[in-house]
């Protein structure tokens, strides 16, 4: 499958960010060797000040890809960054899965994912994307989206030669 999410992807979606022109949100990225490892967001106050938002940890496997996206919100009664939720890729010979989990702070972990995301390629320029999310009540996921993505073959021929 041709949709992996690599470091140059990640770093696309910094540049776009820091290039931004939302004058409210200003960007302060961590690198290393390359890769972004986390990415903090500020945002401007009603009094012109910039003040904590968000702020985003990237992990990548050994063959550079994407395996984690962890959120930190500020609190500010603390004045420190607390766990808020995180996205794992699962990478598979035909696809990816990415999973959203929730911090339990009670537990002091996340959570079992509350929504799941496959994505799979079916055949050159096909890929289908199912969406689940957990039933608590039951104890197990059910389907909310489905669709079939198509990629123009014109294109790929464009881009071939």
């Amino acid at each position: 499958m041709e949709s992996i999410i690599t470091v140059a992807t990640v770093m696309t979606m910094y540049m776009n960010a820091v290039n931004s022109n939302d004058a409210n949100y200003m960007y302060n990225g961590d690198m290393e060797d390359g890769k972004v490892n986390k990415i903090e967001v500020y945002e401007r106050n009603d009094d012109q000040r910039m003040e904590h938002k968000v702020e985003y940890c990237y992990y990548y496997d050994e063959q550079g890809r994407l395996s984690g996206k962890e959120k930190l919100s500020w609190d500010e009664t603390k004045k420190e960054w607390t766990k808020d939720s995180r996205l794992t890729y699962k990478y598979y010979k035909n696809g990816y899965n990415v999973e959203v989990s929730h911090w339990n702070s009670d537990k002091q972990q996340y959570d079992l994912p509350a929504e799941v995301t496959l994505y799979r390629s079916q055949a050159p320029n096909l890929t289908t994307v199912r969406t689940y999310k957990m039933n608590e009540r039951q104890d197990n996921m059910y389907l909310t989206s489905s669709m079939i993505v198509l990629e123009p073959i014109e294109s790929r021929l464009l881009a071939i030669r």
